[in-house]
């Protein structure tokens, strides 16, 4: 009977423990390094880009930005469905723009796909007009992901545990530099790459330039408003070594003292 009891009671603990690591447990979303997550967000962007209608006469081809990555990143962590206060404060989401454009995509984590959530911001072109440039419905995502200048794309998704009533949720946010969505028409309607820079060459409908399409790792850059700890290279270099050398410096003292404790003197 005892045996039987303490059977029982240990396979209470063992659900409870099983129902504790279930409550903590997260799902695995690409970072924000995540070489397949890069390529998804650019190819995405740049695929909805060169197939617009009308044709495009100046949009401009997308590259990553590092730095708009970890602010899209920082935002996403806060779990709140609205866009960021700081994307038109000079300097707070770029080290280089002062305006920054935002799309926000939230939905169960299962569902997550960056393929499916950039579409959903696209599918929104149903509620445009070109010719008018006006919107029935919302549009704002649509004309960001198509807006001719914004050449620099960084996203990020992270999971939480509510977003706006929604739960386990997947919070992706993406930015863009130049920030788009300014009273205009997100492009100029022409023949594909009629009127890109001279410096620019025409790639699947996109204008290309190599000097504008670098990629910069901003290595010591991050937002001004994030709560991060940074360290960097050099950073490291010192948190490491320095305990080190006191280690070293601390059994080079003992060993002297034990050799020379062991030395006899004599005339």
């Amino acid at each position: 009977m005892r045996l039987w009891l303490l059977a029982l009671l240990g396979l209470g603990a063992l659900a409870g423990v099983g129902r504790s690591q279930r409550r903590r447990a997260r799902p695995v979303l690409p970072t924000i390094t995540n070489r397949t997550f890069i390529a998804a967000c650019v190819g995405e962007h740049n695929k909805h880009r060169s197939a617009v209608q009308p044709t495009a006469a100046n949009m401009r081809y997308m590259t990553w930005d590092a730095a708009l990555a970890r602010t899209a990143r920082a935002w996403a962590k806060r779990c709140l469905f609205e866009h960021s206060p700081y994307l038109k404060e000079k300097f707070m989401s770029h080290p280089h723009y002062e305006h920054v454009g935002e799309n926000i995509w939230t939905g169960h984590y299962s569902l997550f796909g960056v393929a499916e959530a950039i579409k959903r911001w696209k599918d929104e072109v149903q509620h445009y007009t070109f010719q008018t440039n006006e919107c029935t419905e919302i549009c704002g995502h649509y004309t960001q992901v198509v807006w001719d200048t914004s050449h620099k794309v960084g996203c990020a998704v992270v999971f939480c545990r509510v977003v706006a009533g929604m739960k386990d949720a997947a919070h992706f946010v993406c930015n863009y530099v130049p920030g788009g969505n300014y009273p205009r028409k997100p492009y100029k309607n022409g023949p594909s790459c009629s009127q890109c820079s001279k410096e620019d060459t025409c790639v699947d409908n996109l204008c290309r330039n190599p000097d504008r399409d670098k990629i910069i790792r901003y290595t010591r850059w991050y937002p001004p408003w994030e709560n991060r700890i940074v360290c960097d290279e050099s950073c490291i270099a010192v948190v490491v070594l320095r305990p080190s050398l006191m280690l070293l410096a601390f059994l080079t003292v003992f060993l002297l003292q034990k050799h020379y404790s062991n030395m006899n003197i004599s005339k």
